[in-house]
């Protein structure tokens, strides 16, 4: 009888490291389905350059980035406009006139021309969803002078 039992045992344990493996994963893959932001909330954004002369620039154009701050660790860091701190740049001209237009844009990046023949300041601002619940929207803006 006791030989009957130690089979048992025996035929059992391949099983156990296959459900401590399973026990030790469930928590590792459930991590992945929860939204690494949650909680966190966009307090302002910076966009840099703060000030920009296009006569500085190749061809005129200006890369401009937007950098978060953020209520929880990382404290600091680019705004993606992508969920849940959806958002985008804008170029700010005047009433009936274009003095600079958006050329590409990037993760957290816009890249802004000036117009030929054409002179003045625009605001470019970056505007963001700040994830605490709200409609609340966190802008930055640069200033972009062209020649």
């Amino acid at each position: 009888m006791r030989y009957d039992i130690l089979l048992v045992m025996h035929a059992s344990r391949p099983s156990l490291p296959i459900l401590a493996i399973t026990l030790l994963a469930l928590p590792l893959i459930s991590c992945n389905s929860v939204n690494p932001n949650s909680g966190r909330v966009l307090t302002a954004i910076t966009v840099a350059p703060t000030t920009a002369d296009a006569v500085n620039y190749s061809n005129g154009q200006v890369t401009f980035t937007a950098t978060g701050q953020f209520s929880l660790p990382p404290l600091s860091g680019p705004v993606a406009f992508t969920s849940p701190y959806t958002g985008q740049f804008i170029v700010v001209n005047p009433p009936n006139q274009t003095i600079a237009n958006i050329v590409a844009t990037g993760t957290g990046t816009v890249t802004v021309q000036c117009v030929s023949n054409v002179t003045g300041s625009v605001e470019v601002v970056a505007s963001a969803s700040a994830n605490n619940g709200t409609q609340t929207v966190v802008t930055g803006q640069g200033t972009l002078t062209c020649p």
